[in-house]
């Protein structure tokens, strides 16, 4: 029990959290900070596309989604919009280990388990920004996706290794749902990190430990879109952790790894380019 929303936020109330409607999901506060973008020459699976590494001062408070959006909390969005649920989904439902797009596969039928409290997946980058839209009709707005740099910032949590939890990916699975020795049974071919999870595919958010800043599955579990255009360096990123909207914008970063990520996708500095159009499971 939060209490009947609306709930002030008020920033300089550091990790409490708040919830500003009844079908707004929970929010974290996080505090200002400065970091560092990127990973380290010598940074093991390190792309690069993930330098020149860049200071960046993250000006002011934020208020994070404390968990992926679910599929209850997008359901009452489509209930109330009338939105279309799009097919063509990404998927190896049909062969397994190969990922093509499924005319039958969106967002209520992937092909594997999932319940009310799964985050959703299948969504488009229009489809992520029209949930925010709708957020902020519902409420004195503010909702936005986060910036490539704020997601950094949010994900390292004020550490600095590889991984929020630390160098290596074996440590992880009391924290992220990533490929580890639980999906190699079904994935034999995968390289993996040596622990297990219990998930093969998504698992019901927060099912893991939260990081510094008490944020869920920001690695692992299914991707998440930010505002950034797709660039291949970090050179114009602006240093104020505003957007970067000088690159490709047919296509936007996608961070944290998934389900399916194998350790070196799934380190905190790892980016992905997607088209906007995208649907993955």
């Amino acid at each position: 029990g939060v209490g009947a929303p609306p709930v002030i936020l008020r920033t300089r109330d550091a990790g409490i959290t708040v919830w500003d409607c009844a079908e707004c999901p929970p929010l974290v506060i996080v505090p200002a900070g400065v970091f560092t973008i990127g990973s380290p020459d010598d940074e093991p699976g390190r792309g690069k596309d993930e330098a020149p590494r860049r200071r960046v001062a993250i000006l002011h408070a934020l208020a994070v989604g404390r968990f992926e959006v679910t599929l209850t909390e997008y359901q009452v969005f489509l209930d109330a919009t009338r939105r279309a649920v799009q097919g063509g989904c990404l998927t190896d439902r049909a062969q397994k280990g190969t990922w093509a797009p499924d005319a039958a596969t969106n967002l209520h039928d992937l092909g594997y388990a999932q319940s009310d409290d799964h985050p959703v997946v299948c969504v488009t980058r229009d489809d992520a920004q029209a949930y925010v839209d709708w957020l902020n009709s519902r409420t004195q707005g503010g909702y936005r996706l986060p910036s490539e740099a704020e997601w950094e910032y949010l994900a390292r949590a004020g550490t600095t290794a590889a991984y929020p939890w630390g160098p290596s990916a074996d440590a992880g699975c009391a924290y992220a749902n990533n490929a580890d020795a639980t999906a190699r049974a079904s994935y034999p071919s995968w390289t993996v990190a040596a622990c297990e999870d219990g998930a093969t595919n998504s698992w019901a958010v927060g099912s893991g430990r939260p990081n510094g800043f008490g944020l869920y599955d920001v690695i692992g579990n299914v991707g998440e879109w930010v505002r950034d255009c797709a660039t291949m360096s970090y050179v114009a990123l602006p240093a104020d952790g505003a957007p970067n909207l000088s690159g490709d914008c047919a296509r936007t970063v996608v961070r944290s790894g998934s389900w399916g990520a194998i350790p070196k996708d799934s380190r905190v500095a790892n980016r992905v380019r997607y088209p906007r159009s995208q649907v993955d499971d």
